[in-house]
């Protein structure tokens, strides 16, 4: 068990694109109303997906507490479990709501598994003071699963609850453990929050987060995370990386050639 050392940088990429292309989305301009919008594109033959699929898995299963989340089919088909039910979505739907405390998960409907699907999704805009699902999520949430998934680094729970804590997202447990809503949140910011910010698991990294200043404000908000939130993190870890600062200038000290 250990914190996440990522092995990529892709702060600032967008569109943000992981797992041999199987999933990319970029932002596009938001409603005022709400905290994020991505346009995306699934490849579900690809990558992660194709993994999963061969498995006769899906992705997790989780919940939001604070924010409703929309999905909009603009090309493909596209399927999402709606507390054990599946809703397979097409463009004619429009945009489908998903309330708070809705166990949900999205995956490529079965038997159009080698159709790309384009889609956008957005949730509505968080409260101040509450931990949401936002851009910085994603961002570390993917680079940390293609970091599992592609390059052979160990699935650590704590920091799965870590990142899960700080993007207002909750494993859902079966449907079968009384009280499952609940004993999910509090495990999650116990051992995500509490106990994970004591032994070094923090919920955002430099090397994937494109906002860095934004994500040590929301550490700083917490005494088991301040001590990750350093805002010369970022440049340092391009100096690693061996990659252009954010002023031009290359690990090197020199500029970068026009």
């Amino acid at each position: 068990m250990a914190p996440a050392q990522p092995q990529t940088f892709t702060a600032g990429a967008d569109p943000l694109t992981k797992f041999d292309g199987a999933i990319s989305m970029a932002n596009v301009p938001r409603a005022p109303d709400r905290q994020f919008a991505f346009h995306g594109f699934m490849r579900p033959w690809l990558g992660i997906y194709a993994k999963l699929i061969a498995g006769g898995k899906k992705p997790p299963t989780h919940f939001h507490v604070h924010q409703t989340e929309f999905f909009r089919v603009l090309k493909g088909n596209l399927s999402v479990d709606i507390n054990g039910h599946r809703v397979d979505l097409t463009p004619k739907d429009g945009e489908y709501t998903v309330p708070p405390f809705t166990h949900h998960v999205i995956y490529g409907t079965p038997g159009t598994e080698q159709n790309e699907v384009e889609f956008e999704v957005s949730a509505e805009e968080k409260r101040d003071g509450e931990y949401a699902m936002d851009q910085p999520f994603f961002e570390n949430w993917y680079g940390y699963q293609e970091d599992v998934f592609q390059r052979g680094v160990k699935l650590d729970f704590i920091q799965v609850l870590a990142m899960f804590d700080a993007g207002d997202t909750y494993l859902s447990p079966p449907a079968w453990v009384p009280f499952r809503t609940f004993l999910s949140i509090w495990l999650t910011i116990i051992i995500g929050r509490y106990i994970g910010g004591l032994l070094g698991y923090a919920p955002f990294y430099p090397e994937w987060t494109t906002d860095w200043d934004a994500a040590c404000d929301q550490m700083e908000r917490h005494w088991t995370q301040k001590r990750f939130a350093k805002r010369d993190a970022q440049e340092k870890a391009r100096r690693r990386f061996g990659l252009t600062s954010a002023n031009g200038a290359h690990a090197n000290g020199k500029k970068k050639a026009l």
